[in-house]
């Protein structure tokens, strides 16, 4: 009875510790994926402040996406090739549901990212037990490039998921774990795998090279002679015809759209010769651990994948694995994951980019927690098991806690602080958006911008493609939809809304208010500066112009206009300003800089005053003419207007100044000038009213004389 008693309460003190022991692994992975959250959700919105090519380039997939317009492959105007759309057309879906702003924007790379720990655990788990897998999980979550990717809206984010996924799938699918075991194939485990792999394809170009990874190791494992049950090899066919059947418009689109296809992008991208081949995968392989990625929309430029920590238990990893080839498949997986994702690098041509070694990064940090469980099985054969234990703990906790105060420090502070990481990512832009979003009053906002449309976005772009114009990207940054927005460029046109009543000026280029023209600086004279954090000083400007636009379109409407001489009157007959153009807009009046006679080689500028009564006509657009007839063409001519005519709304006013730079040769004499509006939709020019009666489609202001 009591050698029973012993054995019952030796058992339950056994279960109890089992019990425990589950429960601190069960804290300590989730401990982990907790700071993993806060890693890649602490200053979203602000770190990085806006959105980088990539990004632009994925949210255009998603909004095509949206309308209807699924593919397997996306033409993003990118020279380099096109884009596999898996990713931006699962972004699309999800952003109905979240909505726009860079929070909610996100907020699926978040997921994806932290599904990468988990999956980074569940992989080095099955490996190398539990301490392997949580070291694995350590690195995926602390290491500074999958935080950057689990920030960004990139394809690389689901990607990263997706890849680790299928290491855990071939593991899984062949039974592999410390020991591999030759227990019987599962359909559902090779459907599986087929299915992932494709998903893989579909997201990114490294998804292809998993194909020629699952091949490698089933070859590997019958070369080898592992034990594994003879009906692998028709399981792994069938495998295969999953992932053909499932590739099938992968296939189709690639045949017929292989310029913007990921086979493409691949040839495109290639090295250019056998030297350059080597230098880059020299240069892959020093990235891990000597010399780091250059790109600062993903990296620190120079510093590398891993700290000195990580990059010697990695060593380590990787002579285990060298060591234990022929034996244990468990090390061989990653091994292969990690030579292939280094050969990929090396084979496409450029500077180091981490990006086109993403197969490597699972493998990578697998095989850092293979060296830690080698190191730490060092410990429990020289020491007591409960010292060893304790050890290894302290050990563990204080490097990951050097690892996060050092990934920390390079993320929040030498990062952030850069200013070629704030041109990469448009911080400007996502600065004032945060500022907007936050200032709760009922002021109106003029954006000042040089890219307000395609073509000016494209003449101003500081980048290589993605160029979108600031209302469009700002449209995407913001989380609020209740502002009352406008755009102009200031340099040459100013919005005032509200007839001037007090409004917010927002400078999204700092070098903007040192380029405004002189006319129309005085309308900025008596403005207030609001300090808005990551903006230089005056980039937001408060205005109250009312009093100074009642005085001023007093004076402008004096000024001298006559009808056009289509409305079968000659072209001497005064016409009374104001008038109404078109539908809902009013001509107030203009002023000529310089006044008197001009010399060729001289610019003659027109101030133009204008008033918004509704909303105006698509493209809207406005003209000045010099001609010495009338009926003839026009010697000089001026199409132009540098504000969003779509936003202006019912008792805005705006001034756009309109340029004739005379030639130097320009002939002496007395010149009719003209101006009219038109829509550039359509080429229609607005009429012009006297009253409720159509007078013509252009105004003659005063003659000008060049002599």
């Amino acid at each position: 009875m009591a050698l029973f008693t012993w054995n019952l309460s030796q058992n339950t003190h056994q279960h109890i510790e089992g019990i425990l022991a589950q429960r601190t692994k069960l804290a300590t992975i989730t401990a982990v994926l907790l700071i993993a959250a806060a890693l890649r959700i602490i200053g979203l919105t602000s770190l990085p402040a806006g959105f980088r090519d990539e990004e632009i380039a994925q949210l255009d997939i998603a909004t095509l996406a949206r309308s209807g317009a699924i593919a397997s492959f996306y033409n993003v105007e990118d020279p380099d090739g096109g884009r596999e759309g898996l990713f931006g057309i699962l972004h699309g879906w999800l952003g109905i549901a979240f909505g726009k702003g860079l929070l909610p924007l996100r907020m699926f790379a978040v997921l994806c990212g932290l599904l990468s720990v988990a999956l980074t655990y569940a992989l080095g788990k099955r490996l190398f037990r539990h301490y392997g897998g949580l070291v694995a999980a350590i690195g995926m979550a602390f290491t500074f490039y999958p935080i950057v990717v689990g920030r960004s809206i990139t394809r690389e984010a689901l990607a990263l998921p997706l890849i680790t996924l299928t290491l855990l799938m071939i593991a899984a699918a062949l039974h592999v774990r410390r020991r591999t075991e030759p227990d019987a194939p599962q359909t559902t485990a090779y459907a599986l795998l087929g299915v992932v792999i494709v998903l893989s394809a579909y997201t990114h170009w490294s998804g292809l090279l998993l194909i020629v990874l699952f091949v490698a190791f089933i070859a590997y494992l019958r070369l080898t002679r592992q034990a594994i049950s003879r009906r692998v090899i028709s399981y792994s066919i069938f495998g295969l015809l999953v992932m053909l059947i499932t590739g099938i418009p992968y296939i189709s689109a690639t045949v017929r759209a292989f310029p913007i296809s990921s086979l493409n992008t691949l040839w495109h991208n290639r090295s250019e010769s056998f030297g350059e081949f080597f230098s880059n995968l020299f240069q892959a392989v020093g990235g891990v651990g000597v010399y780091g990625d250059l790109l600062p929309q993903h990296n620190l430029p120079g510093v590398p994948l891993l700290n000195p920590i990580g990059f010697v238990l990695l060593i380590i990893g990787l002579v285990e694995a060298v060591r234990r080839f022929r034996q244990q498949p468990n090390y061989v997986l990653p091994l292969f994951a990690l030579v292939l994702g280094l050969l990929a690098d090396g084979w496409t041509r450029g500077a180091l980019n981490f990006s086109h070694q993403l197969l490597a990064l699972p493998a990578i940090m697998v095989l850092i927690g293979a060296g830690a469980s080698a190191f730490a099985n060092f410990f429990r054969m020289g020491l007591p098991r409960a010292q060893a234990a304790q050890l290894i703990a302290v050990g563990t906790f204080a490097l990951a806690g050097a690892t996060l105060f050092a990934t920390s420090d390079l993320l929040f502070r030498a990062w952030a602080s850069r200013n070629d990481v704030q041109i990469a990512y448009r911080g400007r832009l996502g600065h004032l958006a945060a500022y907007l979003d936050r200032t709760r009053d009922n002021l109106s906002t003029s954006i000042c911008t040089f890219s307000l449309d395609a073509r000016s976005a494209m003449q101003n772009a500081e980048y290589r493609f993605a160029v979108r114009p600031d209302a469009t990207l700002l449209a995407l940054m913001l989380h609020r939809h209740d502002l009352d927005l406008r755009y102009s460029n200031c340099l040459d046109a100013l919005v005032l809304t509200r007839g001037g009543e007090s409004q917010r000026y927002a400078f999204a280029y700092p070098s903007a208010r040192t380029r405004i023209a002189e006319p129309l600086k005085a309308w900025l004279q008596h403005a207030t500066q609001v300090p808005v954090a990551g903006l230089p000083s005056g980039s937001v400007l408060i205005v109250n112009a009312e009093q100074v636009v009642a005085d001023d379109f007093g004076q402008v409407i004096l000024s001298r206009a006559a009808w056009s001489p289509e409305a079968s009157i000659t072209h001497d007959e005064p016409a009374t300003l104001p008038l109404r153009m078109g539908g809902y807009l009013t001509f107030e009046g203009y002023r000529l800089l310089p006044e008197g006679s001009y010399r060729p080689g001289e610019t003659l500028r027109v101030v133009t005053y204008w008033r918004a009564d509704g909303e105006q006509v698509p493209g809207l657009r406005l003209f000045a003419h010099l001609s010495r007839n009338p009926d003839i063409a026009p010697a000089l001519q001026n199409d132009i207007l540098n504000i969003e005519a779509s936003l202006l709304r019912d008792r805005d006013v705006f001034i756009q100044i309109i340029t004739l730079p005379l030639p130097a040769e320009f002939p002496n004499g007395e010149y009719f000038l003209s101006i009219g509006a038109y829509s550039e939709r359509d080429g229609q020019r607005l009429p012009i009213y006297d009253g409720e009666t159509p007078r013509g489609d252009r105004l003659f202001l005063d003659k000008i004389r060049v002599e």
